[in-house]
């Protein structure tokens, strides 16, 4: 039991007197034998000058054990523990480290679970296995985890539950689409239809009963992820830990993606709906849970993500950002696009798809941009809400009078007519007859006609003389 308070007095020193204290302490007292004792001897578990916590590396786990923790064994992530009652306790941490007052955890001290398993990586300390739970516990209270040191079997370790420090931790893992019990490609009516029938089956006033209470919360948390379409896609391509990130406003967008389509005059007049195709990157939710399945076929890890690490300077600890490898998989899809073209709408006018552009794990996507061009039209060019168009007659006509039929963009007939004089390149207007308001689709812009009068090449006498006796010329001399 002395021994027991040394160590109790070893790392309460280090939280409240700074590494100098800690290390004079060591070197009057045998608390640093012990710590090498319990943690595997052979003088390999001892303090360090310097300070500070080190960038985690990588740990080599046991054969077959997985970096993730399942996610029926999620409910650890948040929850802290005393070591053998020994005076301290270590916190379990939502991105799997290890907070411990112990100088080995300076260096990194990190944990995974699964299949029943807890392992503790506690630097030059090795590994300890435990058995846990596969599956929340109902009682936390008085939950034991017992195991060993795999350096040294004889080594036991016995971790007793403290508290639950990180409760947002136990919900990142949490299935949403299961909680609704539909399946993950659900559309927006299904999800909706669903959580109307769920939340009424377990609504309190209908079922009063306390795990009908917690299910109908449940119920109605995944909901408010799922009908919210930010929230989703977060859901979908980072779990609920990018939800919350995304809840204090730290939240991170891809690029928009700019694409031009061409598009005719009769789309612009009459309105047009069709399909496109984009190519796009995705996250796979899929490989996740089934990497093996046809589904998953052409995926690869998605790019790096840049995250904020801490990183030992010197003497001092400091964040930046570094690169990280993704811990998701990513795949390139034609996605389809349904394209509305309002009536009335001009060249240069864009449409635009919210989060369709490039999916990134965690990261809300931009919107595809769509630029409409329209082609040239072989009989009427579109000047802001007018339309232009151009006829010719013959000199007779334009003397005595004329008519003409136009066929107009939606096949309907405009009667454009002159019973005077037309002079040659004037331009009759026709209320009403051009473009639509997109504003106000029922009214029009007017419908210009250009007349060129055609004369003729040559006269015959005759010809001439007839003009002559129906015109006098009235120029007088100077």
């Amino acid at each position: 039991m002395a021994r027991v308070a040394e160590l109790a007095e070893s790392a309460a020193c280090s939280r409240s007197r700074g590494l100098i204290a800690l290390c004079l302490l060591c070197w009057a007292k045998p608390a640093c034998a012990f710590f090498e004792e319990i943690f595997g001897g052979g003088g390999q578990f001892h303090f360090e000058m310097g300070g500070g916590r080190r960038a985690p590396e990588p740990v080599q786990w046991p054969s077959g054990v997985s970096d993730e923790v399942s996610k029926t064994m999620s409910w650890l992530k948040g929850t802290e523990w005393q070591w053998n009652n020994d005076g301290f306790t270590l916190k379990l941490t939502r991105d799997q480290e290890i907070d411990a007052p112990i100088q080995q955890c300076n260096q990194g001290c990190k944990w995974t679970a699964e299949n029943g398993k807890l392992y503790l990586f506690i630097g030059s300390a090795g590994i300890f296995e435990l058995n846990a739970p596969d599956g929340k516990p109902s009682r936390l209270e008085g939950q034991r985890l017992k195991g060993f040191s795999r350096r040294n079997s004889r080594e036991k370790l016995t971790l007793t539950f403290h508290r639950i420090f990180d409760h947002e931790a136990v919900d990142l893992d949490k299935d949403l689409y299961q909680v609704l019990g539909i399946p993950e490609d659900a559309d927006e009516a299904t999800i909706k239809k669903v959580y109307r029938k769920l939340s009424i089956q377990y609504h309190p006033d209908k079922s009063p009963d306390e795990a009908s209470k917690a299910k109908f919360a449940e119920i109605r948390d995944a909901y408010e992820v799922l009908n919210d379409p930010d929230k989703k896609i977060l859901y979908d391509t980072g779990g609920m830990a990018s939800v919350k990130e995304a809840e204090k406003g730290k939240v991170e967008s891809t690029g928009d993606m700019h694409s031009e389509i061409q598009v005719n005059l009769e789309d612009l007049y009459l309105g047009s709906q069709f399909q496109a195709t984009v190519k796009r990157g995705i996250v796979c939710r899929g490989c996740r849970k089934n990497p093996s399945s046809p589904n998953c076929k052409g995926c690869g890890r998605c790019k790096n993500q840049i995250k904020v690490v801490q990183v030992q300077m010197g003497p001092f600890l400091t964040q930046q950002q570094q690169e990280v490898p993704s811990k998701e998989k990513c795949k390139q899809v034609d996605a389809p696009l349904e394209v509305h073209i309002e009536k009335g709408m001009t060249s240069g006018d864009t449409v635009t798809f919210p989060r369709m552009a490039e999916e990134r794990p965690g990261m809300l996507p931009g919107s595809v941009i769509l630029k409409l061009k329209a082609k040239k039209h072989p009989k009427f060019q579109r000047n802001g809400n007018d339309l232009h168009t151009e006829l010719t007659i013959s000199l007779r006509e334009s003397l005595l009078g004329w008519s003409r039929t136009i066929t107009h963009l939606d096949g309907h007939t405009v009667e454009v007519k002159q019973t005077d004089v037309t002079k040659h390149l004037q331009v009759v207007r026709m209320r009403g007859e051009g473009m639509p308001l997109r504003d106000d689709p029922a009214s029009f812009g007017d419908l210009h006609v250009k007349v060129s009068v055609e004369f003729p090449k040559t006269l015959t006498a005759a010809q001439k003389d007839a003009i002559a006796q129906v015109f006098t010329d009235e120029r007088q001399d100077l």
